[in-house]
């Protein structure tokens, strides 16, 4: 799932970003509905690039493009994760050519592909054996070996949904 791709590709493409890495979870998606907002991002980010706060400027606008001078000729992978919608994410965007942003949503974000040129990469479902390692990671190889018919039955009525598995494997956790 996401995750699986937000996490580690930063890791594996760091050489390529010498001047470092920004990364925010933009909490799209969260039960309690408490998104992060454009504004809270782009105020870590500045805190992340080292502006004091006396240097911060009041309106939103402003701090976008103090944001974006401040990633000019620099070389900085953006994370934005989890993101609900383009609104959300555009503010965040690098504007300088040697960034890059990586944005990850439940969401499709064509505003992002038709106005700002992202390029899409549309994540499938796990396999049965990339479901069954998810499971094992979580609850441990020996607990998933041990009862293989009742493994196949879970990945199968979650549809091999990341974010199924992990919650189905979090309640399995905590009551064994």
């Amino acid at each position: 799932g996401k995750p699986a791709l937000a996490v580690p590709w930063p890791h594996r493409v760091a050489d390529r970003f010498p001047d470092g890495q920004l990364y925010v979870n933009l909490r799209g998606f969260e039960p309690s509905g408490a998104a992060v907002t454009p504004d809270q991002a782009v105020r870590g980010f500045l805190d992340a690039l080292g502006v004091p706060a006396h240097r911060v400027p009041v309106d939103l606008q402003a701090r976008v493009g103090l944001y974006r001078s401040l990633l000019a000729g620099r070389r900085v992978l953006v994370v934005l994760d989890n993101a609900r919608d383009a609104d959300q994410v555009r503010p965040l965007l690098p504007g300088s050519p040697g960034c890059l942003a990586m944005v990850t949503s439940r969401n499709r974000l064509a505003g992002l592909v038709a106005a700002e040129g992202a390029h899409p990469i549309a994540l499938g479902l796990l396999s049965m054996a990339e479901a069954r390692d998810l499971l094992a990671r979580r609850l441990g190889e020996h607990r998933v070996t041990a009862e293989p018919d009742a493994v196949e039955e879970i990945i199968t009525r979650c549809a091999r949904l990341p974010l199924a598995l992990a919650i189905v494997a979090a309640r399995a956790a905590t009551n064994p």
